[in-house]
């Protein structure tokens, strides 16, 4: 991954961003494209596409470009109403990387459905310190490795950030801000149950790690924002608690941990919610269930002692035999055409001492690195 330290106003981070990361940004962009148009086609569903449908689309793509661009520009002004500098950051990146604006925008809002992890934190007496962590594996298609990169930004206004995002994404994966304040965000397999209107972007939720110190400010903000469109989960943590958010297009569930453990694997948790799931077909294809399992096995397991190496050996963990989840657990690796996802980067946050750590990779390979905001 292409480290990167950006500062400045918004659109002049992008414009670094944009340069420092052009092949990449222009490459991701034309992927935003075909996928979106490959995801519309018939025996399609999210996140399985029909691959054989794949050289078709390949080359037919660009007539549908004017569609995508058509329902991105829908959506600008939903981002302009809560987060205005997400596009100056966007515009930044077009002009970096020398291209139109309309392609850096599609990109951002076509790929946000490309997050499809697992999230997990601790707080209080489930940790073995006392105090709040939070992680996250982020799994994708195994192509989608050559876009990732750390950013660290460094913008005139608001507090600093690093954080994890896909090549030209105004948005992230996973970071934390100079405050300690830590953040991850992923899918939920939801449907909406009433007729959609339009709504915000999950991007606009973003803004707390630039603008926000605490978790109540972080809830705060949450709640001045309309549902937006795609069903998500995020764990925010400061040093005493962590926000545990289940946000599908009619309704925010919030609980506040600030004792005991929670994980998601791109499923719904809150009972309120159960009747918006999108189904048992869609969960298989990601291993949902037995993830699900896994994960409450684990945390029930680690209580009381969850610590970072705890943290760790959860993200790295590949499952047993005696509960059905061995090589579907958390720590995902690839098997075959059918099944291409991988955890691409692994976010593990200790919001009291102000770091974090990011394995580019399988976390079960090691290739760990440590960030922090104490220099």
């Amino acid at each position: 991954m292409k480290h990167l330290t950006l500062q400045g106003s918004f659109y002049d981070m992008g414009q670094q961003y944009g340069k420092e990361c052009k092949k990449e940004i222009k490459s991701f962009a034309k992927m935003s494209y075909i996928m979106a148009s490959l995801g519309k086609k018939p025996g399609s569903q999210p996140f399985n596409p029909n691959m054989w449908r794949f050289i078709p689309t390949l080359l037919t793509y660009k007539k549908e470009k004017a569609r995508w661009q058509g329902l991105a520009k829908q959506y600008e002004k939903e981002i302009l109403k809560y987060h205005p500098d997400a596009i100056d950051f966007m515009k930044g990146v077009a002009q970096g990387a020398e291209l139109p604006y309309m392609d850096v925008l599609t990109l951002n809002v076509a790929t946000e459905n490309m997050i499809t992890c697992s999230a997990w934190g601790a707080a209080g007496n489930s940790t073995l310190n006392n105090e709040t962590l939070i992680g996250m594996n982020s799994d994708e298609e195994t192509a989608a490795s050559k876009y990732y990169h750390i950013l660290s930004i460094n913008p005139d206004k608001g507090y600093r950030y690093k954080v994890t995002a896909l090549s030209g994404w105004a948005g992230f994966n996973h970071g934390m801000n100079e405050k300690g304040l830590a953040w991850v965000g992923t899918l939920l397999w939801t449907k909406p149950e009433n007729p959609k209107i339009l709504r915000p972007p999950m991007m606009v939720l973003m803004k707390v790690l630039n603008t926000c110190s605490k978790v109540e400010e972080a809830q705060a903000y949450f709640e001045s924002v309309p549902n937006v469109e795609l069903g998500n989960v995020f764990y925010i943590a400061d040093a005493e608690k962590i926000m545990h958010v289940e946000c599908t297009y009619e309704k925010k569930v919030y609980k506040i941990i600030e004792n005991g453990s929670q994980g998601n694997t791109n499923l719904v948790t809150s009972p309120e919610l159960q009747h918006l799931d999108i189904g048992q077909a869609l969960k298989k294809n990601l291993n949902a269930d037995s993830r699900s399992i896994r994960m409450k096995k684990l945390l029930n397991s680690y209580e009381v002692k969850i610590d970072v190496d705890v943290m760790h050996s959860i993200a790295s963990d590949h499952g047993d035999n005696e509960d059905g989840t061995l090589y579907k657990s958390i720590c995902q690796h690839p098997r075959g055409l059918k099944y291409n996802y991988k955890t691409l980067v692994n976010f593990i946050a200790q919001p009291k001492e102000k770091c974090f750590w990011i394995y580019e990779g399988c976390p079960c390979k090691n290739k760990v690195a440590e960030y922090n905001f104490n220099d």
